[in-house]
């Protein structure tokens, strides 16, 4: 998307993590300080997002905004359970209000927003919200007021332009940064079990993080993080094709 469809801004929302066993080496821990201008522990994506992440902004040659919300922890504290595909809160707290904070800050009028949904997936077009819930004032009681407020128009090339998932990965495989094979945050619930089996193995610290988080609520209904540990793995199995959100806000 970046690289082919240029924007003004280009933004990217880094999910983060309280955990120091998951943190990268210091070097990289530096940069992401650096960049979202706030001390930076570790994250629940693949290490491997942030270094293709900063690999972009040099092929770019153009700056890439790092924006982020409260950490995963925090979120978690505050909603007293975990999400989960009924209770879907994780990415428009952690992805979605970052991008709105920034916005509302720096440009607060309609945008025309570029989203990466591919040809193949032109179903979750259908279910992008103009609008964003937000507090916009106070009652007289005190208590915030809040209130659905428009902030962008969307923006499609990939399904304009007929491109599917092949030709996206073909280009990822020849812009010479090396892209994590599974992306978004490794224990995504809406992952298949497979995908999350094979995460055990390729990012063990985070998910761990995951199934610590388990306790009364689950990621999953039908069974837990660390009976997935458990699972045998299945060799033949298409990994890395991502989460497969259903939330309406995830973008590739």
């Amino acid at each position: 998307m970046a690289v082919h469809y240029p924007a003004d801004y280009n933004i990217f929302a880094l999910v983060t993590i309280d955990d120091l066993s998951c943190s990268p080496n210091k070097d990289l821990v530096k940069k992401i300080s650096d960049k979202i201008g706030k001390e930076f522990i570790a994250t629940a994506e693949d290490d491997k997002t942030l270094i293709a992440m900063l690999d972009l902004e040099q092929k770019l040659g153009k700056e890439i905004i790092w924006v982020v919300g409260n950490s995963f922890d925090n979120v978690i504290k505050k909603a007293t359970i975990l999400p989960n595909m009924m209770r879907r809160f994780c990415t428009s707290e952690m992805k979605m209000k970052p991008i709105f904070d920034w916005w509302q800050k720096n440009i607060n009028e309609t945008i025309k927003m570029g989203v990466g949904f591919r040809y193949d997936e032109k179903e979750r077009a259908e279910r992008f919200s103009k609008s964003f819930k937000t507090i916009v004032g106070k009652h007289p009681s005190g208590k915030n007021k809040w209130a659905e407020m428009e902030w962008r128009e969307g923006w499609f090339p990939l399904i304009d332009n007929k491109i599917g998932h092949y030709t996206v990965y073909q280009w990822a495989e020849k812009s010479g940064i090396e892209f994590p094979k599974d992306s978004n945050c490794v224990g995504c619930f809406w992952k298949p079990v497979q995908q999350l089996r094979k995460n055990w193995d390729d990012n063990p610290e985070k998910m761990t993080w995951f199934a610590n988080k388990e306790g009364k609520s689950h990621w999953k209904e039908e069974i837990t993080y660390n009976q997935i540990k458990k699972v045998g793995l299945q060799q033949d199995f298409f990994f890395g094709t991502g989460s497969g959100c259903q939330a309406g806000f995830c973008t590739d």
